[in-house]
């Protein structure tokens, strides 16, 4: 398909300016300014798009991402989040390795890859994946085919904590590519879960009395907000709903949002019904 996109704000290398765009294929044409003396009709059998007060960028590359394919699919694939992330103006992605399988050797690599050329509406590349004993895998990784390699020196997904000196030191001294890391210490972060446990208690009772105040909390502040309103004797219906991400949350952690919601609610003049 061919294409003229006429008269947009054009943003590119750090200038906006208007400009219409001559497109061919996969390849820009011609870039057109307001004051060039150009007939447009030597393009007429390409589409015309009027994209006036509309802006045209480049599309983004996100460097980060976690599309779960393969083996978490239930959340999102290759095929749907690449299409979210064309709807958002991203062209390109680069996805992490904690996949299941992890993504630790070339040959699950290329399976990535494989996958994405059937599915994905973006460009794409992949990170390969390290752990304490793959190093070998790691370094045969082709710099010319491969964003980078991954290092998570923090717990992660399955078998990819990267604690091993040794490891670590032949990773940076011979990586053939770029490398990007997650650059905790476990001993740190074991020693830190350790000390929040006996502060705090089992993490999973602990999250949901998190996840309570913090629904409180941002609930309140939207009521607060609406105080005139509320003022003003407006009736409206308030429904506590729980989304999958508060799943955990346990009933007597509701009854505790709504009794604090309701005497809230009394205290700024609220008639209550039921």
């Amino acid at each position: 398909m061919s294409y003229i996109i006429k008269n947009a704000t054009l943003v590119n290398e750090g200038k906006s300016f208007l400009a219409s765009v001559v497109i061919s294929g996969d390849t820009i044409e011609k870039i057109i300014l307001p004051d060039e003396d150009v007939n447009l009709e030597q393009w007429s059998s390409y589409q015309l798009i009027d994209a006036e007060g509309l802006y045209l960028v480049p599309g983004a590359i996100d460097d980060q991402v976690h599309f779960r394919d393969p083996g978490l699919t239930h959340k999102g694939d290759i095929a749907t989040e690449s299409r979210a992330a064309v709807a958002g103006g991203v062209t390109s992605f680069m996805d992490m390795p904690n996949t299941v399988p992890n993504t630790l050797t070339q040959e699950l690599l290329q399976d990535k890859y494989n996958i994405a050329a059937e599915k994905s509406m973006a460009n794409y590349s992949f990170y390969m994946g390290v752990s304490n004993d793959n190093i070998e895998e790691v370094l045969k990784t082709n710099p010319k085919e491969v964003c980078g390699i991954k290092a998570f020196m923090g717990s992660s997904t399955g078998n990819m904590l990267v604690n091993n000196e040794s490891t670590l030191e032949r990773l940076f001294k011979e990586a053939p590519c770029l490398i990007a890391t997650h650059c905790e210490d476990e001993a740190i972060v074991r020693r830190n879960m350790e000390l929040f446990k006996e502060k705090y208690g089992e993490i999973e009772k602990a999250l949901n009395e998190f996840r309570a105040s913090y629904i409180l909390e941002h609930s309140l502040k939207d009521i607060y907000i609406n105080d005139e309103v509320l003022a003003g004797k407006i009736s409206y219906t308030i429904n506590f709903v729980v989304t999958p991400r508060d799943k955990t949350l346990e009933a007597s952690d509701i009854e505790k949002f709504s009794t604090r919601l309701i005497d809230h609610m009394k205290r700024i003049g609220v008639e209550l019904r039921t």
